[in-house]
């Protein structure tokens, strides 16, 4: 795998977060992905997964994620966002941070999430 179609993927990933649709990146995961996301425990298994993302942009009326820049280095990703939208209950939300892909092969192995507002995960 060559840069260039890694950030194509990681693009993918995030304009499936903003479509709230991960059936369009479902075959970019490994079956055996892990995803660390504060405030829960390791998840592990692409089922998982992707019903931990679909739960997760529920919980939105509406969040866009901005990529302003991506670094890749070897199978490694940074994505460095910005995000904005409506909660469930109509209250405005925004956080930015970096998400860090790896891949194996042309596959998400796992991916971790590091951003500046944790307060929701308290919910």
């Amino acid at each position: 795998m060559n840069s260039e179609m890694y950030k194509e993927k990681t693009m993918a990933f995030f304009e499936a977060m903003n479509a709230k649709n991960f059936d369009t990146v479902k075959d970019d995961m490994h079956e055996d992905i892990s995803f660390d996301f504060p405030g829960t425990k390791l998840l592990e298994g692409q089922r998982r997964v992707l019903l931990f993302l679909t739960a997760l942009t529920r919980k939105y009326n509406d969040l866009t994620f901005t990529v302003s820049e991506i670094i890749v280095e070897n199978n490694v990703v940074f994505a460095v966002w910005t995000n904005k939208g409506t909660a469930a209950d109509g209250s405005e939300y925004k956080n930015s941070g970096v998400t860090l892909i790896r891949f194996r092969g042309d596959k998400i192995e796992f991916l971790s999430d590091y951003f500046k507002d944790t307060s929701f995960t308290q919910n």
